[in-house]
């Protein structure tokens, strides 16, 4: 790989919009001749996705860059700045190994399973997927797409805003389904997921389950071991009285609401490529049976699964995405790698209404990991692996070695 650029602005004609960022770009905007065709991202916020067509073409024409991806937004972002709720587009140009990359939607699938580039690269690897939020069975067609490829890598997330239809960009204007960018193996992408989340206690394993209902962990009764976990009083445990331990419980820990993180009882706790909350999918804790000692989740969870409670703040919030940056950090060092652009997507419910200031979230992911190329968007739901996630942050980062400029 060579080099990624990038340009953002705001601006409420579109055309001085996408020339403002164009210009960021400089002469690099430009496709050399004789050279691997680039990749271009673009992001665009609700104001401007009626005209996303005309950016597209203007995109085309200064810079000659063929191949286009992107979506719609409430909220947009690039490097050190987040556009919420403004007419603004951020961009990337992203150079990228010969036949790295193939952009796919409804009308053009990704490679074929096992198919090769021509330097003999696993032509579908990974790949960024923007989803249209109308889409029936969103969840399975974003589990079915994991399977196309090789590593089961996906990262993206669903398009969002006050607009109809959500515009995704994928070589031409289009909305509803899955679009996006399949990459090869040739091409070295790093992800994490955040979640801002921040364990009350250890992990248990499901050992009784109905429905949406944990009956037992560790063979014991499932709100007995919450309420452990809560450090609630040992004489208060047993009541029966709702109120009572509704009163009983540390109200400075669950001020933001009580969640269980679930994750397959037949993975193995991951303590490399994704250790911590990465692993779990996050989901609402959402009553109590003081009666019957169960507790009701926002899942379906499966007997012999791995479950947390944890808590989401402000703190656990920084806390988890300092994590993250962290992993990566000492990843790419390891591996003698360097960050050459990153894609962002995160919640529409964090930024600032999380974080507490504008910009405060991409912020601190410059203040870990120093100034890169960066792109994305505030997504109606996260794309991560093979799933759906919600209230997340899913960062992905294309590396290369240090040396290789």
């Amino acid at each position: 790989m060579n080099a990624f650029r990038h340009g953002h602005a705001t601006h409420p004609d579109w055309r001085m919009a996408t020339e403002l960022a164009l210009a960021q770009l400089g002469d690099d905007a430009v496709r050399p001749s004789g050279g691997p065709e680039p990749l271009g991202l673009v992001y665009l916020t609700a104001p401007l996705a009626p005209h996303a067509a005309d950016v597209l073409g203007l995109l085309r024409q200064r810079t000659g860059v063929g191949h286009w991806a992107g979506t719609c937004g409430h909220a947009i972002v690039a490097s050190g700045v987040e556009y919420d709720d403004e007419p603004a587009i951020a961009l990337m140009r992203c150079d990228l190994p010969e036949g790295g990359f193939q952009v796919f939607s409804g009308s053009r699938p990704p490679p074929a399973a096992g198919a090769r580039t021509a330097s003999g690269a696993v032509a579908a690897q990974a790949a960024l997927v923007h989803a249209d939020p109308g889409t029936p069975d969103l969840a399975e067609l974003v589990e079915d797409m994991a399977v196309k490829v090789a590593s089961g890598m996906l990262f993206g997330g669903i398009s969002s805003g006050r607009v109809e239809p959500l515009p995704q960009i994928a070589d031409r204007v289009l909305s509803g389904g899955l679009s996006g960018v399949v990459f090869s193996s040739e091409v070295d992408l790093r992800t994490r997921v955040t979640q801002g989340c921040a364990p009350i206690a250890g992990e248990h394993v499901i050992s009784a389950c109905s429905s949406n209902l944990i009956r037992s962990l560790d063979g014991r009764p499932a709100l007995d071991v919450l309420l452990a976990d809560l450090g609630v009083a040992e004489e208060a445990r047993t009541s029966r009285d709702g109120a009572a331990l509704m009163r009983a419980l540390p109200a400075e820990r669950v001020r933001a609401g009580l969640f269980v993180g679930l994750a397959g009882g037949d993975d193995a706790p991951s303590r490399g490529p994704r250790p911590g909350f990465g692993d779990y999918l996050v989901r609402n804790l959402v009553g109590i049976d003081p009666h019957n000692r169960l507790v009701a989740v926002a899942a379906l969870p499966r007997e012999g699964d791995r479950a947390v409670f944890c808590t989401r703040d402000a703190r656990a919030a920084r806390a988890d995405l300092v994590r993250a940056c962290t992993e990566l950090r000492d990843e790419l060092e390891t591996d003698g790698l360097e960050i050459r652009g990153g894609v962002y997507v995160s919640c529409v419910a964090r930024g600032r209404a999380l974080f507490g200031g504008p910009s405060a979230e991409v912020g601190l992911l410059h203040a870990q990991l120093g100034e890169f190329p960066l792109v994305g968007f505030f997504a109606n739901g996260e794309i991560a692996h093979h799933r759906l996630y919600g209230h997340t942050g899913v960062l992905t980062l294309f590396a290369g070695p240090r040396d290789a400029r």
